[in-house]
């Protein structure tokens, strides 16, 4: 039988929506038990009433019983106080939190809250992904019109595909966001919401979403997230088949971020991506050359140059084509990457097709269909064995949408305009993710 809602502390504004915990509190027979498998051992007890005495207080008086006792409180806060030997990042949040419930009719809200997400950041830090998500709830619980806190519950279930949940609790901080006049977060979760309806597959549904919050960023002069929005309604587009769709909220999304934006490199690559899937090799590569010196992680540089690789071959730019190849195949060997040891071979056997390198692009291709059948990427494995069947006629393996289409593009393309502000690096990052 399921839990009654849960209802906060804190007064809300009048709304018909009830503001409840989303999914029902667990049963107390096994709310926190994970903690005890997770934290370190001859602390986790504390760790673990830490957790039940803080969503007992948020549940209130009537809810909590007689759990909270004032002598074993101060009897239990000063245990903790002297387990001073476990990891500070989680034994001074912890302090904190035995000393406000040890005296529950004077406890501060927000500290709590606080205390409770730090231990939460403790145990991201340490993988402890059950005692990080159950802690991150209570700091929701006991802080509920702090609709920030609630994202962050969402976004620790989507991370770990607990979609149900964390689909819940989004609408919960889109919800407490618009009592509390929050429009940044609002946007933010609904961005998100959107997001999910998509990575579910509803991308009727997501786009709706990601429409609305497009529609809350431009009525609240939100101009980074109006941007991360329309980044987002670009890749809903390709998912669609609807590249011009695609294109036009590339342009706008990158108007919205502006020239200089740290946030132009993530674009820049999902554009360059797109034209790819268009056949628009020539645009693509002068982009893919800018981001070269943009990116720092393996795993993106690595698909970059296998990319390059893919559009200079279409291009017949042999220097390019065996600059990106010798860079890709060094991150492959060094085995860091080993999630694209399919799908990065496979972009630079296409390449060497369309450069007619036949012993290239056999190497590539059968890399890549090997490691596909491993990985068990079927799309891939699909792809690497048509490109096979052209090696064995001799033949390239795109075609360019613009035939004869050079390297010259008008002042105002696109193209141009994201290699112009990739030749700048920005000071620093911007904003927060969806």
């Amino acid at each position: 039988m399921p839990s009654p809602p849960h209802r906060g502390r804190a007064e809300l504004p009048a709304s018909p929506v009830d503001l409840a915990y989303p999914l029902a509190v667990p049963d107390a027979a096994v709310l926190g038990a994970v903690i005890l498998h997770e934290t370190p051992e001859g602390f986790a007890l504390h760790v673990f009433r830490a957790l039940r005495l803080a969503f007992a207080w948020a549940a209130g008086p009537q809810a909590s019983g007689a759990v909270f006792d004032a002598e074993d409180l101060d009897g239990w806060e000063a245990d903790v106080l002297r387990a001073g030997e476990t990891d500070e990042a989680l034994w001074a949040p912890v302090c904190v939190i035995a000393g406000e419930l040890a005296r529950p009719a004077e406890v501060d809200a927000e500290r709590l809250a606080h205390a409770c997400l730090a231990v939460t950041d403790w145990a991201l830090g340490c993988d402890a992904h059950g005692t990080a998500i159950l802690f991150a709830e209570a700091a929701a619980v006991v802080w509920p019109t702090n609709a920030r806190i609630a994202w962050i519950v969402g976004k620790l279930h989507r991370a770990r595909l607990q979609l149900g949940r964390a689909e819940s609790w989004l609408r919960r901080a889109s919800r407490v966001a618009v009592w509390t006049g929050d429009w940044e977060l609002q946007a933010q979760a609904v961005n998100s919401l959107g997001n999910l309806k998509v990575h579910l597959g509803d991308f009727a549904g997501g786009r709706a979403l990601l429409l609305k919050a497009a529609r809350i960023a431009k009525r609240k002069r939100l101009r980074e997230r109006q941007a991360k929005v329309l980044h987002d309604l670009m890749a809903v587009s390709i998912y669609s088949g609807r590249f011009d769709e695609a294109e036009s909220y590339a342009k706008q999304s990158f108007a919205a971020y502006g020239p200089d934006h740290a946030d132009l490199v993530n674009l820049a690559f999902d554009v360059a991506n797109l034209w790819l899937q268009q056949g628009q090799f020539s645009r693509a590569l002068l982009v893919l050359q800018a981001l070269h010196a943009r990116v720092a992680d393996a795993d993106r540089q690595l698909r970059v140059l296998a990319s390059t690789a893919r559009a200079a071959g279409v291009m017949r730019d042999a220097e390019t084509f065996h600059e990106a190849w010798t860079g890709a195949w060094a991150l492959i060997d060094s085995g860091g990457v080993s999630h694209l040891r399919a799908a990065a071979p496979l972009e630079l056997g296409l390449g060497a097709l369309n450069l007619g390198l036949w012993d290239y692009a056999e190497l590539a291709l059968t890399t890549s269909r090997d490691a596909a059948q491993d990985l068990r990427e079927g799309d891939t494995l699909a792809r690497a064995e048509s490109a096979l069947d052209h090696l064995a006629r001799r033949q390239a393996a795109d075609r360019t949408t613009r035939p004869g289409a050079t390297h010259r593009l008008r002042t105002g393309d696109l193209a141009a305009q994201l290699v112009r502000s990739l030749s700048v690096r920005p000071a620093g990052t911007h904003g927060a993710t969806s």
